[in-house]
């Protein structure tokens, strides 16, 4: 069996270990693997269904976590004190509200033409819901088995005490008697509820926790004083954007379109376009630059042949008073001599060597 390195919620932890241990272990919680489709993709995914319960306490709290793989580009090993575990993936186990599934789940089978459809008994929404969704992903197992969804897991995962607590949160409710009740999937329900995690993720304690989402404000110049109202606008649309993960894209636009954002359009607008202003204004700068740069290299030049010119006449200058120096200076005593005596009648030194006449 192989190996795997995983990171999930601490508590979760504490009860798997308990469970290993033989520890309060009940036989009628489970922790297991259910494979639906991602909310907002539709693709077959991994979810952790899990049971617990606090000590001492016979209640079962259940909850179910996204499993996602952080694959590296290359090959990794963990190395996990004497132990190597050849495969490098990273595992991240992460709660998740069950609503996210139930609006995939209950919107499969609603008619394309945007009617309501009418209100059924929980169980038949159910068998459709898995019949449907079953079918759908044969044609994407044929090429990658992985994909493939069963509709026992649809099934178990719609059936859960939990998931249907939640239900009331997608769904239309009627009460027909004590023994019979209907639902019916509703938009309007749906985007109510959506708009409530808005207002909570969106909410300053929140939002700013995060060091990402407070720089994201930042870039666009919401941090400002003066932009209050522009800066609320900035985190609720940060709050959408943080639960598009979760929802399909036209869900998605709903919800977006159901808050006035034009201000803060208009206002990220104009920073992008002063930005590209100055993406635009740059190149002509640094070509701007280069005759000045030109021109500091002829000033140099200029500058250096200066230089040797008076380096030039410095040493000519040195040249001439050396001349002078040596004309001004003393000759010997038998130079004097020389010059005193009688040469007249004397043949002169160049006669010597001329050829003599025939």
């Amino acid at each position: 069996m192989s190996n795997h390195l995983a990171t999930l919620p601490l508590d979760i932890i504490d009860t798997l270990t308990a469970r290993l241990n033989q520890e309060n272990c009940h036989s009628d919680y489970a922790t297991k693997f259910l494979r639906l489709p991602h909310p907002r993709t539709g693709l077959a995914s991994l979810f952790l269904l899990h049971d617990q319960h606090a000590q001492g306490d016979t209640t079962k709290t259940s909850s179910i976590l996204e499993m996602q793989a952080i694959s590296p580009t290359n090959p990794r090993t963990w190395f996990i004190g004497e132990e190597v575990v050849a495969d490098g993936k990273l595992m991240v186990m992460t709660p998740m509200d069950p609503i996210f599934l139930l609006i995939y789940l209950l919107r499969s089978p609603q008619a394309r033409d945007g009617s309501k459809g009418n209100f059924r008994p929980m169980q038949d929404i159910i068998e459709e819901v898995a019949a449907t969704i079953a079918d759908a992903s044969k044609k994407d197992a044929q090429k990658d088995p992985s994909l493939n969804i069963s509709a026992n897991d649809i099934i178990s995962f719609l059936s859960l005490d939990f998931v249907q607590a939640s239900i009331k949160r997608v769904c239309d409710v009627k009460v027909i008697t004590d023994e019979i009740t209907v639902y019916r999937y509703s938009h309007d329900v749906v985007l109510e509820n959506l708009k409530g995690k808005v207002g909570r993720l969106s909410d300053p304690r929140v939002a700013e926790m995060s060091r990402t989402l407070v720089r994201s404000l930042a870039k666009d110049g919401l941090m400002d004083d003066g932009k209050e109202e522009l800066l609320e606008l900035g985190r609720i649309k940060l709050a959408c954007e943080l639960l598009s993960q979760y929802l399909p894209r036209d869900v998605l636009q709903d919800l977006i379109a159901s808050y006035d954002l034009s201000k803060l359009d208009a206002h990220v607008k104009m920073v992008r376009d002063e930005e590209l202003a100055l993406l635009a204004v740059a190149p002509d700068t640094r070509k701007r630059a280069k005759p000045t740069k030109s021109a500091a290299a002829g000033d140099k030049n200029q500058k250096r042949k200066k230089d040797t010119e008076a380096t030039a006449n410095a040493d000519v200058a040195a040249s001439g008073d050396g001349d002078k120096k040596k004309k001004d200076a003393k000759s010997s005593h038998g130079v004097e001599k020389l010059k005193k005596a009688n040469v007249a009648g004397m043949s002169k030194l160049s006669t010597f060597f001329t050829e003599k006449a025939a």
